[in-house]
């Protein structure tokens, strides 16, 4: 019973902290895009990036703690075992595409994006706003000059290794520990994961929550969580580093 009401307690104080983020970051999100002066912007980007990491990463660190599980950070939690098993019993690594291939996949997908962004930028005529292609309402976010840039690279950064631990570590295992079962617990963290994007509207929290899947499918499949963390940060640094910055290189029609 002590068990149950140390998770429960537990998971309590981490959906608080979670309300109280999205409550916030809707209405800074809100403010941020009627911001013009860069140095305005470069604070919010900072702002975020500290509030993230403190909020989310701390609490992973200080939760794993009064558990005593810091194991987590390096291995896949006992309670996560048997639906890994069950993931790579349905995909095993031997029936997957090779390393070139999934190289080749990877580098098409990021020309891809980079191709778009090109099109549109060369074809906007100059005085106009090149339109960017986006999955949810993020456009504002990206970043203006190199100073915004280097904030966007952090916040990237940050978000791949505060969310990856919170959603796709942190919350399930507390879940499962009270529901005891895994599949729903990756499920509501999925679910979570995708309402504290609403600030990308809905189109946002949906892209999201698939995206929140995909990452616990592969932090699974692998057992290993820093994987997911890196791909998450890649996919970000693609789309708030690499893609703007490239953009801002391609002249516009005159």
């Amino acid at each position: 019973m002590l068990h149950l009401f140390t998770y429960g307690v537990l998971l309590a104080a981490c959906l608080g902290i979670l309300w109280g983020f999205v409550r916030k970051d809707h209405a800074e999100y809100a403010a941020f895009k009627l911001l013009t002066e860069t140095a305005d912007r470069q604070r919010c980007y900072r702002d975020w990036t500290v509030k993230s990491f403190l909020l989310f990463t701390g609490s992973t660190v200080i939760v794993l703690a009064l558990l005593r599980r810091f194991g987590a950070l390096i291995a896949l939690p006992n309670e996560f075992h048997s639906l890994s098993l069950q993931l790579r019993s349905q995909m095993p690594r031997e029936q997957l595409p090779g390393r070139g291939f999934l190289l080749g996949f990877g580098f098409a997908v990021f020309g891809s994006m980079i191709l778009g962004g090109f099109l549109a930028r060369a074809l906007a005529r100059k005085g106009d706003k090149a339109k960017i292609v986006t999955v949810g309402d993020i456009e504002p976010l990206m970043p203006r000059n190199g100073a915004e840039t280097g904030w966007t690279a952090l916040l990237s950064l940050n978000a791949g290794l505060s969310e990856e631990l919170f959603f796709r570590m942190l919350l399930p295992l507390l879940l499962v520990n009270l529901l005891g079962n895994a599949r729903f617990a990756f499920a509501v963290a999925a679910i979570l994961f995708g309402l504290v994007h609403f600030y990308q509207g809905a189109v946002g929290v949906i892209a999201t929550m698939i995206l929140g899947l995909v990452f616990t499918g592969l932090y699974l499949w692998t057992g290993n969580l820093w994987i997911a963390i890196g791909v998450h940060a890649f996919f970000d640094l693609i789309g708030l580093v690499v893609r703007p910055t490239l953009m801002r290189m391609i002249p516009v029609k005159s």
